[in-house]
Protein backbone atom coordinates (compact mmCIF):
# COMPACT_ATOMS: atom_id res chain seq x y z
CA UNK A 1 0.00 0.00 0.00
CA UNK A 2 1.26 3.38 -0.87
CA UNK A 3 2.04 5.79 2.05
CA UNK A 4 0.24 9.29 2.28
CA UNK A 5 3.53 11.39 3.60
CA UNK A 6 4.03 15.11 4.68
CA UNK A 7 6.68 16.89 2.52
CA UNK A 8 6.58 19.94 3.68
CA UNK A 9 4.77 23.18 5.40
CA UNK A 10 4.21 26.76 6.12
CA UNK A 11 2.94 28.68 8.88
CA UNK A 12 2.01 32.09 8.61
CA UNK A 13 1.06 34.02 12.16
CA UNK A 14 1.82 36.74 14.57
CA UNK A 15 4.71 34.69 15.61
CA UNK A 16 6.73 34.16 12.49
CA UNK A 17 6.19 33.49 8.61
CA UNK A 18 7.84 29.90 8.44
CA UNK A 19 7.19 26.86 10.48
CA UNK A 20 10.33 26.58 11.43
CA UNK A 21 10.54 30.26 12.93
CA UNK A 22 6.79 29.84 14.61
CA UNK A 23 8.32 26.88 16.15
CA UNK A 24 11.43 28.43 17.54
CA UNK A 25 9.29 31.17 18.58
CA UNK A 26 6.56 29.01 20.44
CA UNK A 27 9.78 26.93 22.35
CA UNK A 28 11.21 30.61 23.64
CA UNK A 29 7.65 31.14 25.59
CA UNK A 30 6.55 33.62 23.16
CA UNK A 31 2.43 34.66 22.33
CA UNK A 32 0.63 36.72 19.85
CA UNK A 33 -1.86 37.34 22.26
CA UNK A 34 -2.46 41.05 22.91
CA UNK A 35 -5.24 43.39 24.33
CA UNK A 36 -7.04 44.05 21.68
CA UNK A 37 -10.47 46.96 21.69
CA UNK A 38 -13.21 46.48 19.87
CA UNK A 39 -16.52 48.32 19.49
CA UNK A 40 -18.60 45.87 20.87
CA UNK A 41 -17.42 46.30 24.22
CA UNK A 42 -15.82 48.87 26.57
CA UNK A 43 -13.61 46.56 27.85
CA UNK A 44 -10.57 44.81 25.97
CA UNK A 45 -10.03 41.57 24.69
CA UNK A 46 -6.51 39.58 24.25
CA UNK A 47 -6.66 38.10 20.73
CA UNK A 48 -3.29 37.52 18.37
CA UNK A 49 -3.46 39.46 15.07
CA UNK A 50 -0.66 39.25 12.22
CA UNK A 51 1.19 43.28 11.77
CA UNK A 52 -0.19 44.11 8.31
CA UNK A 53 3.27 46.21 7.68
CA UNK A 54 5.07 42.56 8.09
CA UNK A 55 2.70 40.62 6.03
CA UNK A 56 3.40 43.23 3.36
CA UNK A 57 7.08 43.36 3.38
CA UNK A 58 7.06 39.40 2.93
CA UNK A 59 4.31 39.48 0.12
CA UNK A 60 6.44 42.07 -2.39
CA UNK A 61 8.88 39.62 -3.04
CA UNK A 62 5.61 37.40 -4.70
CA UNK A 63 5.68 39.86 -7.93
CA UNK A 64 2.36 40.24 -7.29
CA UNK A 65 0.12 43.58 -6.86
CA UNK A 66 -0.70 44.36 -2.54
CA UNK A 67 -3.79 45.79 -3.85
CA UNK A 68 -5.21 43.13 -5.61
CA UNK A 69 -5.59 40.96 -2.49
CA UNK A 70 -7.43 41.23 0.49
CA UNK A 71 -5.06 40.42 4.04
CA UNK A 72 -6.34 36.45 4.03
CA UNK A 73 -5.74 35.99 0.64
CA UNK A 74 -2.44 37.36 1.41
CA UNK A 75 -1.80 35.38 4.26
CA UNK A 76 -3.08 32.45 2.28
CA UNK A 77 -0.74 33.03 -0.74
CA UNK A 78 2.34 33.60 1.11
CA UNK A 79 1.62 30.18 3.40
CA UNK A 80 1.06 28.21 -0.24
CA UNK A 81 4.01 29.84 -2.41
CA UNK A 82 5.97 29.17 1.13
CA UNK A 83 5.46 25.33 1.22
CA UNK A 84 5.63 24.82 -2.39
CA UNK A 85 9.22 26.32 -2.83
CA UNK A 86 9.99 23.90 -0.07
CA UNK A 87 9.64 20.70 -2.15
CA UNK A 88 11.75 19.88 -4.90
CA UNK A 89 9.06 18.61 -7.19
CA UNK A 90 6.77 20.54 -9.35
CA UNK A 91 3.36 21.24 -7.73
CA UNK A 92 1.46 23.61 -10.74
CA UNK A 93 0.63 19.96 -12.95
CA UNK A 94 -3.03 18.28 -13.31
CA UNK A 95 -1.24 15.53 -10.56
CA UNK A 96 -1.95 17.94 -7.93
CA UNK A 97 -5.06 19.58 -5.67
CA UNK A 98 -5.23 22.67 -3.79
CA UNK A 99 -7.25 22.15 -1.16
CA UNK A 100 -8.60 25.20 0.81
CA UNK A 101 -9.83 25.08 4.29
CA UNK A 102 -11.83 28.10 6.08
CA UNK A 103 -14.67 28.63 8.82
CA UNK A 104 -15.36 32.14 7.51
CA UNK A 105 -13.29 33.26 4.56
CA UNK A 106 -13.28 36.60 3.82
CA UNK A 107 -15.96 37.35 5.78
CA UNK A 108 -14.89 41.06 6.70
CA UNK A 109 -15.86 41.49 2.80
CA UNK A 110 -19.43 42.08 3.62
CA UNK A 111 -18.76 45.53 5.66
CA UNK A 112 -17.06 47.14 2.45
CA UNK A 113 -19.96 45.70 0.15
CA UNK A 114 -17.73 42.80 -1.10
CA UNK A 115 -18.37 39.00 -1.32
CA UNK A 116 -16.77 36.23 1.26
CA UNK A 117 -18.00 33.36 -1.37
CA UNK A 118 -14.77 30.50 0.02
CA UNK A 119 -14.83 29.78 -3.85
CA UNK A 120 -13.76 32.58 -4.86
CA UNK A 121 -11.46 33.36 -2.65
CA UNK A 122 -9.85 29.48 -3.04
CA UNK A 123 -9.80 30.13 -7.18
CA UNK A 124 -7.54 33.39 -6.12
CA UNK A 125 -5.38 32.08 -4.18
CA UNK A 126 -4.90 29.01 -6.77
CA UNK A 127 -4.89 31.29 -9.61
CA UNK A 128 -1.98 33.38 -7.95
CA UNK A 129 0.17 30.00 -6.77
CA UNK A 130 -0.34 28.30 -10.46
CA UNK A 131 -2.63 25.40 -9.87
CA UNK A 132 -3.43 23.90 -12.74
CA UNK A 133 -7.00 22.03 -11.18
CA UNK A 134 -9.77 23.73 -9.34
CA UNK A 135 -9.59 24.30 -5.95
CA UNK A 136 -11.77 21.96 -3.34
CA UNK A 137 -13.03 23.97 -0.71
CA UNK A 138 -13.85 22.75 2.76
CA UNK A 139 -15.68 24.72 5.36
CA UNK A 140 -16.86 23.11 8.20
CA UNK A 141 -16.60 25.47 11.85
CA UNK A 142 -13.16 25.10 13.23
CA UNK A 143 -11.93 21.27 12.23
CA UNK A 144 -12.07 23.18 8.38
CA UNK A 145 -8.35 22.53 7.96
CA UNK A 146 -7.75 19.17 9.62
CA UNK A 147 -10.91 17.62 8.11
CA UNK A 148 -8.92 18.94 4.36
CA UNK A 149 -6.17 16.83 5.82
CA UNK A 150 -8.78 13.38 6.06
CA UNK A 151 -9.81 14.49 2.50
CA UNK A 152 -6.45 14.80 1.12
CA UNK A 153 -5.36 11.98 2.35
CA UNK A 154 -8.19 9.61 0.74
CA UNK A 155 -8.05 11.66 -2.29
CA UNK A 156 -4.42 10.50 -2.82
CA UNK A 157 -4.87 7.07 -1.27
CA UNK A 158 -7.31 6.64 -3.88
CA UNK A 159 -4.73 7.29 -7.15
CA UNK A 160 -6.98 10.54 -7.45
CA UNK A 161 -3.62 12.58 -7.42
CA UNK A 162 0.01 12.31 -6.62
CA UNK A 163 -0.17 15.68 -4.72
CA UNK A 164 -2.32 17.73 -2.10
CA UNK A 165 -1.84 21.13 -1.28
CA UNK A 166 -3.80 21.86 1.78
CA UNK A 167 -4.28 25.50 3.41
CA UNK A 168 -6.14 26.48 6.29
CA UNK A 169 -6.41 30.29 6.82
CA UNK A 170 -8.53 32.64 9.11
CA UNK A 171 -8.26 35.96 9.76
CA UNK A 172 -9.46 38.03 13.08
CA UNK A 173 -12.59 40.31 12.44
CA UNK A 174 -15.59 42.29 14.49
CA UNK A 175 -17.94 39.44 13.03
CA UNK A 176 -16.28 36.63 14.84
CA UNK A 177 -15.10 38.40 17.75
CA UNK A 178 -18.87 39.71 18.41
CA UNK A 179 -20.35 36.42 17.70
CA UNK A 180 -18.16 34.41 20.62
CA UNK A 181 -18.99 37.74 22.76
CA UNK A 182 -22.63 37.54 22.76
CA UNK A 183 -22.05 33.42 23.75
CA UNK A 184 -20.27 35.03 26.57
CA UNK A 185 -17.21 33.01 25.73
CA UNK A 186 -14.57 35.28 24.98
CA UNK A 187 -11.69 35.79 27.72
CA UNK A 188 -10.45 39.48 28.51
CA UNK A 189 -6.46 37.28 29.53
CA UNK A 190 -4.88 35.19 27.41
CA UNK A 191 -6.86 31.94 27.71
CA UNK A 192 -5.65 29.50 30.42
CA UNK A 193 -6.26 25.63 28.27
CA UNK A 194 -7.33 22.70 30.75
CA UNK A 195 -7.14 25.09 34.10
CA UNK A 196 -8.98 25.71 36.87
CA UNK A 197 -8.75 29.57 36.45
CA UNK A 198 -9.71 29.22 32.46
CA UNK A 199 -12.44 32.03 31.69
CA UNK A 200 -12.52 31.72 27.63
CA UNK A 201 -11.33 31.49 24.06
CA UNK A 202 -8.75 34.06 22.58
CA UNK A 203 -9.71 34.39 18.67
CA UNK A 204 -6.44 34.54 16.36
CA UNK A 205 -5.65 34.86 12.69
CA UNK A 206 -3.26 32.23 10.67
CA UNK A 207 -2.67 30.60 7.69
CA UNK A 208 -0.96 27.39 7.23
CA UNK A 209 0.24 25.43 4.07
CA UNK A 210 0.79 22.07 4.30
CA UNK A 211 2.09 19.14 1.34
CA UNK A 212 0.92 16.22 1.31
CA UNK A 213 2.56 13.48 -1.50
CA UNK A 214 1.91 9.52 -2.28
CA UNK A 215 5.33 8.15 -1.69
CA UNK A 216 8.30 6.99 -1.72
CA UNK A 217 9.55 10.53 -3.24
CA UNK A 218 12.61 11.35 -4.01
CA UNK A 219 14.23 14.14 -1.81
CA UNK A 220 12.36 13.09 1.13
CA UNK A 221 14.52 11.79 3.76
CA UNK A 222 14.60 8.77 5.48
CA UNK A 223 12.62 10.10 8.88
CA UNK A 224 9.78 11.44 6.68
CA UNK A 225 6.25 11.69 8.40
CA UNK A 226 3.57 9.62 7.37
CA UNK A 227 -0.44 10.75 7.62
CA UNK A 228 -1.07 7.34 9.05
CA UNK A 229 -4.99 7.59 8.88
CA UNK A 230 -7.78 10.14 9.68
CA UNK A 231 -11.47 10.23 10.50
CA UNK A 232 -13.87 12.69 11.21
CA UNK A 233 -17.41 12.45 12.70
CA UNK A 234 -20.57 14.71 14.10
CA UNK A 235 -22.36 14.11 16.95
CA UNK A 236 -25.15 17.01 16.25
CA UNK A 237 -25.61 17.59 20.05
CA UNK A 238 -26.03 21.13 19.78
CA UNK A 239 -25.45 24.25 17.01
CA UNK A 240 -22.49 25.58 19.91
CA UNK A 241 -22.14 23.30 22.58
CA UNK A 242 -20.11 20.01 22.30
CA UNK A 243 -21.50 16.76 23.38
CA UNK A 244 -20.85 16.61 27.82
CA UNK A 245 -19.54 13.14 27.18
CA UNK A 246 -17.36 13.97 24.25
CA UNK A 247 -19.27 11.19 22.29
CA UNK A 248 -18.28 12.31 18.52
CA UNK A 249 -14.29 12.92 19.31
CA UNK A 250 -14.30 9.97 21.28
CA UNK A 251 -15.59 7.73 17.83
CA UNK A 252 -12.90 9.32 15.86
CA UNK A 253 -10.19 9.17 18.06
CA UNK A 254 -11.09 5.42 18.70
CA UNK A 255 -11.93 4.59 14.75
CA UNK A 256 -8.52 6.09 13.67
CA UNK A 257 -6.98 4.24 16.30
CA UNK A 258 -8.52 1.27 15.24
CA UNK A 259 -7.50 2.03 11.72
CA UNK A 260 -4.10 2.18 12.26
CA UNK A 261 -3.41 -0.94 14.18
CA UNK A 262 -2.85 -0.16 17.70
CA UNK A 263 0.43 1.21 19.12
CA UNK A 264 1.32 4.19 21.23
CA UNK A 265 0.42 7.42 20.79
CA UNK A 266 3.75 9.81 21.94
CA UNK A 267 1.31 13.03 22.81
CA UNK A 268 -1.53 14.44 21.69
CA UNK A 269 -2.31 18.04 19.97
CA UNK A 270 -5.52 19.01 21.24
CA UNK A 271 -8.03 21.21 20.65
CA UNK A 272 -7.96 23.12 23.85
CA UNK A 273 -10.34 26.27 23.45
CA UNK A 274 -9.69 26.97 26.96
CA UNK A 275 -14.00 26.80 27.46
CA UNK A 276 -15.42 25.65 30.29
CA UNK A 277 -16.86 22.93 27.94
CA UNK A 278 -14.77 22.25 25.20
CA UNK A 279 -11.67 21.19 27.71
CA UNK A 280 -14.03 19.07 29.87
CA UNK A 281 -15.01 17.36 26.86
CA UNK A 282 -11.38 16.26 25.32
CA UNK A 283 -10.74 15.08 29.15
CA UNK A 284 -13.81 13.12 28.83
CA UNK A 285 -13.29 11.62 25.25
CA UNK A 286 -9.71 11.11 26.12
CA UNK A 287 -10.24 9.21 29.41
CA UNK A 288 -12.86 7.17 27.11
CA UNK A 289 -10.33 6.51 24.54
CA UNK A 290 -7.72 5.14 27.12
CA UNK A 291 -5.56 8.26 26.42
CA UNK A 292 -5.60 9.92 29.50
CA UNK A 293 -2.09 9.54 30.67
CA UNK A 294 -0.51 10.66 27.41
CA UNK A 295 1.15 13.89 27.49
CA UNK A 296 -1.01 16.74 25.27
CA UNK A 297 -1.02 20.24 24.30
CA UNK A 298 -3.08 23.36 23.57
CA UNK A 299 -1.21 25.94 21.36
CA UNK A 300 -3.89 27.90 21.63
CA UNK A 301 -2.00 30.28 24.35
CA UNK A 302 0.30 31.08 21.28
CA UNK A 303 -1.82 31.91 18.91
CA UNK A 304 -5.71 31.70 20.25
CA UNK A 305 -8.03 29.92 18.19
CA UNK A 306 -7.53 30.30 14.78
CA UNK A 307 -10.89 28.39 13.90
CA UNK A 308 -10.96 26.81 10.57
CA UNK A 309 -6.87 27.26 10.30
CA UNK A 310 -6.53 25.28 13.76
CA UNK A 311 -6.21 22.05 13.34
CA UNK A 312 -3.33 22.33 10.01
CA UNK A 313 -1.50 25.18 12.22
CA UNK A 314 -1.42 22.40 14.96
CA UNK A 315 -0.18 19.63 13.20
CA UNK A 316 2.79 21.15 11.67
CA UNK A 317 3.61 22.57 14.51
CA UNK A 318 3.47 19.28 16.07
CA UNK A 319 4.86 17.18 13.28
CA UNK A 320 7.81 19.84 13.83
CA UNK A 321 7.67 18.30 17.81
CA UNK A 322 7.92 15.22 16.72
CA UNK A 323 11.33 15.45 14.23
CA UNK A 324 12.92 17.60 16.64
CA UNK A 325 12.38 15.15 19.54
CA UNK A 326 10.85 18.49 21.61
CA UNK A 327 7.69 18.85 23.46
CA UNK A 328 5.65 22.17 23.24
CA UNK A 329 4.50 22.93 26.66
CA UNK A 330 1.08 24.09 26.76
CA UNK A 331 1.30 28.04 27.86
CA UNK A 332 -1.02 28.50 30.94
CA UNK A 333 -1.66 25.46 32.24
CA UNK A 334 -1.10 25.05 36.15
CA UNK A 335 -3.95 23.65 38.05
CA UNK A 336 -6.28 20.64 36.48
CA UNK A 337 -9.37 22.34 35.31
CA UNK A 338 -11.40 19.09 34.21
CA UNK A 339 -13.38 16.70 36.22
CA UNK A 340 -11.42 13.47 34.76
CA UNK A 341 -7.48 14.90 34.98
CA UNK A 342 -5.30 14.68 31.49
CA UNK A 343 -1.73 15.57 31.42
CA UNK A 344 -1.01 19.21 29.35
CA UNK A 345 2.70 19.49 29.30
CA UNK A 346 3.82 21.77 31.80
CA UNK A 347 7.70 22.64 30.06
CA UNK A 348 9.39 21.92 26.47
CA UNK A 349 11.68 18.88 27.18
CA UNK A 350 13.33 16.60 25.08
CA UNK A 351 11.54 13.03 24.01
CA UNK A 352 11.72 10.09 21.66
CA UNK A 353 8.27 10.90 19.36
CA UNK A 354 7.61 8.68 16.72
CA UNK A 355 3.46 8.96 16.57
CA UNK A 356 1.34 12.29 17.28
CA UNK A 357 -2.39 12.18 16.89
CA UNK A 358 -4.19 15.75 16.44
CA UNK A 359 -7.71 16.46 17.07
CA UNK A 360 -10.35 19.46 16.46
CA UNK A 361 -14.09 19.87 17.37
CA UNK A 362 -16.19 22.86 16.35
CA UNK A 363 -19.56 24.11 16.10
CA UNK A 364 -22.05 21.66 15.02
CA UNK A 365 -20.94 18.54 16.66
CA UNK A 366 -18.37 18.45 14.55
CA UNK A 367 -15.29 16.37 15.05
CA UNK A 368 -11.78 15.10 13.46
CA UNK A 369 -8.37 13.19 14.49
CA UNK A 370 -5.66 12.31 12.16
CA UNK A 371 -2.22 10.30 13.53
CA UNK A 372 1.17 10.94 12.12
CA UNK A 373 3.74 8.92 12.63
CA UNK A 374 7.83 8.97 11.36
CA UNK A 375 8.07 6.89 8.88
CA UNK A 376 9.36 3.23 8.73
Amino acid sequence: MKKVLYAASTCVTPLGFTTAATFEAVQAGQTGLRPHWFDFSDESFAAATIDETWLAEAFAPLGHSAADYSKLEKMSILAVTGAMSRVAFSLTGPDTLLVYCSAKGNISHLAVGGTPYLAQLARTVARACGFANEPLVISNACISSLQGLVVARRLLKAGRYQHAVVVGADEVTKFTLSGFHAFNALSRQPCLPFDAAREGINLGEAAAAMVLTVGPVEGLSAGAVEVVTGFSTNDAHHISAPSRTGEGLYQAVTKVLQQAGGGPVDFIGAHGTATRYNDEMEAQAFHRAGLHEVPLHSLKGYFGHTLGAAGLLEAALGIESMQRSELISSRGYTTCGTSLPVRPIRQRAPAELRRFLKTSSGFGGCNAAVLFAKAA
